[in-house]
């Protein structure tokens, strides 16, 4: 669990840095990004342009998450961990924040632990049902 903590310490160092590369190093080499009110990404790529849109339309975001329950399949190859999330689109306005929880898994790859797929959602209402 630990080394995984370090390294969504890492993406969020990264994010105040506004280092899209160093956000991506935490990731695997196929990942996906399931996020509310987005299409699903699916890989590096897409991921990244997702992050470099979010920087220039949020150039003062920041994000916040904690970690409430990591779980290490016995193979010790796979984790999954669930949590929740701040999101503050612009950190001179803090009372604007989408409050959301996630759950993400994680991969034993090369030797290190890199994220797989990562699923969140606001805990905001959605709209009305079509």
């Amino acid at each position: 669990a630990e080394p995984i903590g370090e390294l969504e310490e890492s993406w969020l160092a990264a994010a105040r840095r506004r280092d899209v590369d160093a956000m991506l190093a935490t990731y695997a080499p196929d990942p996906y990004e399931l996020w509310p009110g987005q299409p699903a990404l699916s890989g590096r790529a897409a991921i990244g342009d997702f992050y470099r849109q979010l920087l220039e339309d949020y150039p003062r975001f920041q994000q916040t998450f904690v970690m409430d329950e990591v779980t290490i399949a016995e193979s010790g190859d796979l984790a999954v961990v669930r949590g929740t999330y701040r999101f503050t689109p612009d950190e001179t306005q803090p009372d604007e924040i989408e409050i959301g929880k996630f759950v993400a898994v994680w991969v034993f790859l090369a030797g290190d632990w890199r994220l797989q797929t990562n699923i969140s959602n606001s805990d905001s209402p959605t709209g009305t049902d079509a």
